[in-house]
């Protein structure tokens, strides 16, 4: 058994952070929510304001951790790549090596650094298919982080653990992602897709949910991830012995389709739906048979329970948690 009583966990008040540290909490660990720009927010954590390109502070938070949770990001902040990704994530798992404190170290990653969308994704998204990430800092550094933790694991023996998630939904970012109304959410972004007419009957009111289609007319499909399940993921690699030196896939069971899920929420909503044709994503799905088999997830969320979900958040009026202003 690891044993493991005292959770360090960056990036603490993101839209991972904060639902991890209560689940955490819930656990029974005590959790260190170490954040630089906004408090965690979570009843019960302890909060450290931690620059984690601050070598001695983050030496200092780490040596009385018995686990690490690296969830700190650059998100496609140009002068953040190097700063969090690359001398934040050396700290963390340098200090982790000299310290010998963690027992396990855990990165939040994404499948961006296998291109998804904008890469040929012939067969399912393995663990072992080689980073090819799109353009952008975000996927950038997800490859600098994930390398980092590989050869930490093999240089010096660090417990690194790598969890590589899909696009993470929480709230109702699903339903602000599929529909046209109000601000965009992920890509792509429905406007640039839409003909003027459309854009203008939109921009007066009125709503309606997309059914995306190649332009040979087949519906699109990619994977997406809840933020519940991200959570049991975590939980897991904090158990799990022997997943040392490992990246494990986290995704639903099954991509979804735009037609089929626009449907379904155009339906939940009241709204019509809106064909659309995105002449440059590409379909891709995620195999997370690796996570089932050997970290134990199990995912309990569908595109339709997780409408679903995002639908009962909206009718009775909770508050959304504080973004980072970045739209994804």
């Amino acid at each position: 058994m690891l044993n493991i009583k005292r959770v360090m966990v960056t990036g603490a008040s993101g839209k991972l952070g904060g639902p991890l540290c209560e689940a955490l909490l819930s656990e029974g660990y005590h959790v260190i929510g170490a954040d630089r720009r906004l408090p965690v927010g979570v009843a019960g954590v302890e909060e450290v304001q931690l620059d984690v390109a601050d070598t001695a502070a983050v030496e200092e938070a780490v040596s009385r951790s018995d686990a690490v949770i690296h969830l700190a990001s650059c998100k496609e902040d140009r002068e953040a790549v190097i700063k969090v990704s690359a001398q934040g994530t050396f700290n963390l798992l340098d200090a982790a090596m000299r310290t010998k404190t963690p027992k396990r170290v855990v990165l939040a990653s994404g499948d961006a650094v296998n291109g998804i969308y904008f890469n040929e994704q012939p067969v399912p998204i393995t663990e072992a298919i080689p980073m090819v990430a799109y353009p952008g800092y975000y996927a950038f550094s997800k490859v600098i982080e994930e390398t980092m933790f590989q050869q930490y694991y093999y240089q010096a023996g660090v417990p690194a653990v790598v969890l590589r998630m899909s696009w993470i939904q929480a709230e109702d970012d699903i339903l602000t992602h599929l529909t046209v109304a109000g601000d965009s959410f992920g890509v792509p972004v429905w406007s640039e897709l839409m003909t003027d007419q459309q854009r203008a009957r939109f921009a007066s009111g009125g709503d309606a949910a997309v059914a995306l289609r190649h332009p040979d007319g087949r519906p699109m499909r990619r994977h997406i991830v809840a933020v519940e399940d991200c959570v049991q993921a975590f939980l897991l690699a904090l158990k799990r012995d022997g997943i040392e030196g490992h990246t494990f896939m986290i995704a639903m069971n099954d991509p979804f389709d735009y037609v089929d899920a626009a449907a379904y929420a155009a339906n939940r909503l009241g709204i019509e739906t809106l064909d659309l044709v995105d002449p440059v994503g590409k379909d891709f799905c995620v195999d997370t048979t690796k996570s089932r088999y050997l970290l134990g997830y199990r995912p309990k969320h569908d595109i339709y329970s997780l409408i679903d979900s995002a639908v009962e958040f909206r009718q009775v009026g909770r508050s959304r948690r504080p973004r980072s202003g970045f739209k994804g």
